[in-house]
Formats: structure tokens, sequence, C-alpha cells
């Protein structure tokens, strides 16, 4: 059977751009690997507004994916024992609150979502087992689960299928941009009974960092669960024994977060990777494109990655349509869509760099955690700034300005000045 366009990867970024395409009167082919509602994933997410204000766009709506979640208001973030202080989640038009997603629930709503489009075809559990390009055409081979080998055959395809792509392999997608010094290794597992963190009688997402490369996010979940994330430099991940006995023993060397499970149990198995690579690779190629993670990839230690995956998609549907129309050429519009993407992830890609560097490849001196450090993240106008980063309100090049951090310094110091003067408590410190 013949299609325009053959999607490999039934995650977030491939199945948001086939209801994207479908409009265009595209005949599409979606294909994942896995079966639904039990697709596999390696993900301990926190989704931010700016994620879900894109699933409006295509009318997956928050009861669909978040009906049992809780509203996360913000995140308490501990160094060590030097000081607390207080995250909140910017107003992006009316949300201002964040979740712990689940995954499959959010996975399967934009996949049923897909479904619906009457030029989509969805297939799961087929697995792609080799692909071909030849005489302006793409063959897609592989097998069903349970059945017989199947081949497909479309005009152009897109590797929308995640960071071990098996298109960027085939296709020979190089990788252009690549930063190895700032790896970190995540784990991470769901729990049950976990004692709430609360914020003004509200449970909050707990960050906990040592300064020292180790951190840990502690987020409520769907169902009532808890997702707890450990993660530390790539290079200090080593394992004498099993890994259940690393995860559990990391935790318990965090009191502040060790006393919160007290009364619970892990609920699911631990997963995560031990080596997560930040790089960008080839966009697009002859009969060929790259979505999501397949073509971009950075550590979540901003959250920003199912946003990545949905920006991109929308991207690519435009230019992709604008192909189909045919007002532009396949090399023109995969040459626009890969100078659009990049230019809208390059900046946040080396916020994120700068951050891992400073904040988990960095000891932090005990003075300055308790000074400087303090100083700015308890300063209200640059935390509020921070979290409209993350939401993309601000430019990640342009939120922290000179004049900002010496306010928050200033501020800081004389704040401290006048706690010693009077005998009360400094503004951070627990």
């Amino acid at each position: 059977m013949y299609y325009d366009l053959i999607i490999v990867g039934g995650g977030p970024a491939g199945t948001f751009l086939a209801v994207r395409v479908a409009a265009s009167g595209m005949k599409v082919l979606l294909l994942e690997k896995d079966v639904f509602p039990a697709r596999s994933v390696v993900s301990c997410s926190l989704f931010l507004s700016h994620g879900m204000r894109l699933l409006d766009e295509i009318g997956v709506t928050e009861d669909l994916y978040a009906l049992e979640n809780i509203k996360l208001r913000g995140a308490a973030l501990e160094v060590h024992d030097y000081f607390r202080t207080f995250v909140p989640m910017p107003d992006d038009d009316g949300r201002n609150y964040v979740y712990g997603i689940d995954r499959e629930k959010l996975d399967t709503a934009i996949w049923e979502r897909a479904r619906q489009c009457p030029n989509v075809t969805a297939m799961d559990g087929f697995h792609v087992s080799d692909i071909r390009q030849r005489d302006g055409h793409v063959w897609v081979i592989g097998t069903r689960k349970g059945g017989e080998e199947l081949e497909f055959t479309a005009s152009r395809m897109v590797g929308a299928d995640g960071r071990h792509s098996l298109v960027a392999r085939k296709v020979g997608a190089a990788t252009t941009h690549e930063v190895v010094e700032w790896n970190t290794a995540v784990f991470y597992a769901y729990w049950d009974g976990v004692k709430p963190y609360l914020c003004a009688g509200e449970p909050w997402v707990q960050i906990h960092t040592t300064g020292k490369g180790r951190s840990t996010v502690v987020m409520p979940s769907a169902s009532g669960r808890t997702g707890i994330l450990v993660q530390c430099r790539a290079t200090d991940f080593h394992r004498d024994s099993d890994l259940k006995k690393w995860y559990t023993d990391f935790l318990h060397d965090l009191p502040k977060v060790a006393q919160r499970l007290e009364q619970a149990e892990i609920v699911t198995p631990i997963k995560g990777m031990k080596n997560v690579q930040n790089l960008f690779r080839t966009p697009a190629g002859a009969y060929w494109v790259l979505v999501g993670d397949a073509y971009h990839q950075k550590d979540s230690y901003d959250a920003q990655g199912i946003y990545d995956a949905l920006f991109g998609a929308k991207v690519l549907s435009k230019h992709l349509r604008s192909w189909f129309s045919g007002d532009t050429t396949w090399e023109q519009a995969m040459h626009a869509y890969g100078e659009e993407v990049a230019q809208h992830m390059e900046p946040m890609f080396a916020s994120t760099m700068e951050r891992l560097k400073r904040e988990m490849f960095t000891d932090v001196p005990p003075m300055a955690a308790k000074t400087a450090m303090r100083w700015m993240l308890t300063n209200r106008d640059y935390v509020d700034r921070f979290g409209e980063s993350m939401i993309r309100k601000i430019d990640p090049r342009t939120w922290s300005t000179p004049g900002l951090l010496v306010r928050a310094l200033l501020t800081g110091l004389f704040s401290d000045a006048r706690a010693l003067f009077l005998g009360t408590p400094k503004d951070g410190v627990n």
C-alpha cells in the first residue's frame, strides 16, 4: 500500500505530527513498535504549561491525560542543608501549575487522537526491521506482532522513534553538534505511600541537590503515586550490586528525602539511562526527516523534553504541508524546518548545558552556597524570571541579565546584614 508519509514512532512527536498534517489531505501511516496503552517509555516527566498549550491546539485536553493528577503549583528547591527556596509556576493564560505526568496516559491520549483522523492509519505493535530508499520512494519493512512480514511504500518518511532512532541509523543521519562533558545518569521509579511535601497546604514538587553532583526530584503523579528521579554525573554512576540497591541507597543518603519514604514502597521497575546524551543530528535528507529525540536530545534537567517534541512536530508539520501543496520543494521545506527548530531549541540547549556545568558538575563551596547562591535563588524577581524562561515566556538567553544578578546579590547582602543586626532568621535558611 502506498502512502504520502510514513511516520516511524508513536510517541508524542510522531502522533502529534500525524494529527497536524492530516488536515492537508496527506495519506499518513503511523507505526509504533509497542502496543497501546502499555507503550514502554523511559520518562519520569514534569509536564509544563507550554506543552499543554500545544496539545490544546489538536483537541487533546487535560481531562484526557491528567484527570487523576494533582495540579502542582511549584517546586521547592533545597540545596543540601544550606537553604531552601520556592519556585512558583508562572501564570500562562490561566495555567499556573505543572503535572508529574503519567506518560502512558499522555501518549495514549495523543495516539487515540491520531487514530480519529480519517486519512491516518495508526498501527501499533509493528517492529520495523529495514528501511530502503530508491527512485524517489521509501520502503519500510517490518513485522506486526504475531504476524507476517509487511512492506509499506511512501513518498517520504519521518523518524520520530526516539533517542536510539532506527531511522537515523538506517539513513546515516550524522551528529552535527554534541556536548559530552556534562552527561548525566538518570534513574527513577514510582512509589506509593510517599509523605506529601506541602506548601500553603498544597503538594509541591521537591527538588533536592547536594551541591556536589547529586540531585533528586520527587513529583506527585497520577493515581496517588509519586515519581522519584535521581540524577548524578554519568562518570559517577557506579553500582557494585543491583540497581535497586544503588537507587535506594542514593535516596537514603539524602535525609530530607528519606524522611518522606518511611512508610513508602516502590511499585514499578526502576528505569533510566546511565549516559544521557546532548546532541543535534542532521534534520533531513533526500527522502527522510527526523523529529523529537531522533533529531534533538538534551538532558531532562530543565523538563523540556515533551515540549521540545511537540514544538518540533508543529514546525515540521507546517513545512510538510508546504511541500505537499507544492508551494516549496522538499529541499527548501526541510532546510526551513531545520533552521526554524534549531533557532528555537539552541538557546535552551545552551542554557541547559550551562546549568548542568554550574549545578551538577561543579562542587559548590559551602560559603558560596550560604551567600551568593542563596541570595540569587531566594530573590523573588530572579526566581520569577527563571520560571518564565522555563515555559518560554522569556528567551532563555536573556532572562538572567547582569542587572538582575547585581540586584539579587545586593538585596541578599543587605537582607543578611539586617538580619544579623536585628537577630532575625536569614531568608531561605531552614
